[in-house]
């Protein structure tokens, strides 16, 4: 089976996936730029529109103008070729193209009248032509290169004051755009020649009656040229066409305008967008940490019920589920305090039985009764001895608690503690070899006495039960800086790692009974724990090298300053 892909938790977490959500808000300039890209195309027909109207309006105010159209210009027939050619050099020079008037040669003879029409129609941007039915250029005003309204308002722009918002949007947006294609500072490049060819035969076509919209690219920076044709009408006849050109300079610059416009609000759009939704997964993570550390924190070590849940007042998903899990806290605090109680009570519900039964024993006992009757009063007795330690065992654990929680803390010398239950474990226990190692001066305590004692008792007794035959029990201090260390260890066998883990709980023991061994309900090393919590100190069972036996450990804080 192919093994999970283990990714690092931010990638996993609240944050990031709002963080992939907020990546949708990237759809916006897609489309956007995808309605900028069809607007452009509806402008460019709407162009092609306009100039088929402009050329038809021109080619109007010229037919049936026989002084315009009618032949040469009036006067022109007594000047000589001289005065002619200087005259046309005139005009080219001061035509508002003159690369293209003077790559036109001789086929280009100014009609000074038709020049004044075109000049007064003639719009920023745009080239009109007007050609006889010779193929002579009689009028050409305009330029493909001038400024556009839209650029004009832009210098405005940049003339006036610069501050640190529109800086940094024209550093950022501006060179996005000029990727789209955004040429409107750059002139129109074109070749006269291909220009003539193109515009002599669109005028072909409109000298045989057909009007005609067209297009055609530059060959130096494949800018969109669109021009619309038209015949001059003199009576029935056709004398000459009008030729009206523009290039998509404009278009390309609302294009540009509509783009970094989107760019713009977009960016805009996205921080925003993106800042908030940041706060928002932040506080929506702090709110679910906050409501697991509460949760991890509202049970101690002991399984109690110590903490609180907070947030619960939220009307929210999260407010209800921290309701919830308040609910099941409360209610798993109620079932731990019966559990709690359950031992004492027990206790002293069958305190009074096993007074009874044992009074009857003794009154049996001091009765005549015969040898194999008392063989069964004796088993009987021993059961109820049994049974009352049981009994004594199981309230001992809530008595210590009850007993810690209203004992008077003192300052004592642990090292001469422990040299006197040593001492007494020496009598109690001759059989058994006891080794202290002690400090040998005083190592002071805040604490409890009696119940530090009660502590060495239990480890003791568990030392002893589990110690091997002929061995000795070691007990020792040590100071370590601020801390203290008292340590009970035995050889015999090791801990198992299953018991290791839990070994500190309530109810749970090692030990392999026998029938005639007296009972015990795991509460030793429970209560060493309880004792260490109050202490504020740590209690840990390490295994001896080589598996020879078992030292508990426990460290506390030293009074000494």
């Amino acid at each position: 089976m192919v093994s999970q892909l283990k990714l690092p938790v931010f990638l996993v977490s609240i944050r990031a996936k709002l963080f992939y959500v907020s990546l949708v808000l990237l759809l916006i300039p897609l489309i956007g730029f995808r309605f900028v890209v069809e607007m452009e195309g509806y402008l460019r027909d709407g162009q092609q529109q306009v100039l088929l109207s402009a050329a038809r309006f021109l080619s109007a105010s010229l037919s049936e103008r026989p002084d315009l159209m009618g032949g040469q210009q009036t006067g022109d027939n007594a000047l000589s070729a001289e005065e002619i050619e200087q005259r046309r050099l005139i005009s080219v020079v001061g035509n508002s193209d003159s690369t293209l008037a003077a790559a036109l040669g001789k086929s280009y003879q100014q009609s000074e009248a038709i020049e004044r029409l075109l000049a007064i129609v003639a719009k920023d941007g745009a080239r009109i032509w007007v050609i006889d039915s010779r193929l002579v250029v009689r009028g050409l005003e305009g330029n493909l290169n001038g400024q556009t309204g839209l650029k004009n308002s832009r210098d405005e722009a940049k003339r006036s004051v610069v501050t640190w918002f529109q800086w940094a949007y024209r550093a950022s947006v501006r060179p996005l755009v000029e990727q789209f294609g955004n040429t409107e500072s750059a002139a129109v490049v074109e070749d006269s020649d291909a220009v003539s060819q193109a515009v002599l035969a669109q005028v072909d076509r409109a000298l045989n009656g057909q009007a005609s919209v067209e297009s055609r690219h530059t060959k130096s920076d494949s800018t969109l040229v669109q021009s619309a044709a038209q015949p001059i009408w003199l009576g029935d006849n056709i004398v000459g066409a009008v030729v009206v050109e523009e290039s998509d300079r404009s278009s390309r610059s609302i294009k540009a305008a509509g783009v970094e416009a989107l760019l713009g609000m977009t960016i805009l759009i996205f921080f925003v967008g993106f800042v908030v939704l940041m706060i928002f997964a932040w506080r929506l993570a702090y709110r679910v940490r906050r409501l697991r550390s509460e949760a991890d924190g509202a049970i101690d070590s002991h399984g109690r019920i110590t903490g609180f849940i907070s947030g619960a007042t939220s009307r929210d998903e999260i407010g209800a589920l921290a309701g919830t899990l308040e609910e099941i806290l409360i209610r798993l605090k109620r079932y731990n305090n019966y559990l709690e109680q359950m031992a004492a009570r027990l206790s002293h519900e069958l305190r009074t039985p096993v007074a009874v039964i044992r009074s009857s024993l003794d009154n049996l006992r001091v009765s005549k009764q015969v040898e194999t009757d008392m063989v069964y009063i004796s088993r009987a007795d021993e059961g109820i001895k049994r049974l009352a330690n049981l009994i004594s065992r199981m309230s001992e654990a809530s008595q210590l608690e009850q007993f810690l929680q209203g004992a008077d803390r003192e300052t004592f010398d642990l090292d001469l503690l422990v040299a006197g239950c040593v001492a007494g474990y020496r009598t109690a226990y001759a059989n058994q070899q006891f080794i202290s190692n002690l400090v040998g001066s005083p190592v002071l305590v805040y604490g409890v006495a009696d119940a530090i004692a009660q502590l060495i008792d239990k480890l003791v007794q568990n030392a002893i039960d589990f110690a091997t035959p002929n061995t000795a029990i070691v007990i020792s201090v040590q100071a370590k800086g601020k801390r203290l260390i008292l340590s009970v260890e035995n050889n015999g066998l090791p801990l198992s790692e299953p018991i290791a883990a839990q070994l500190f709980a309530s109810m749970v023991t090692d030990r392999k009974r026998s029938a005639s061994q007296t009972g015990h309900l795991g509460l030793g090393l429970y209560i060493v724990k309880i004792i260490v919590d109050f202490h504020a100190g740590y209690v840990r069972a390490i295994n001896l090298p080589d598996g020879k036996g078992v030292r508990f450990e426990i460290e506390i804080d030293s009074a000494l300053t």
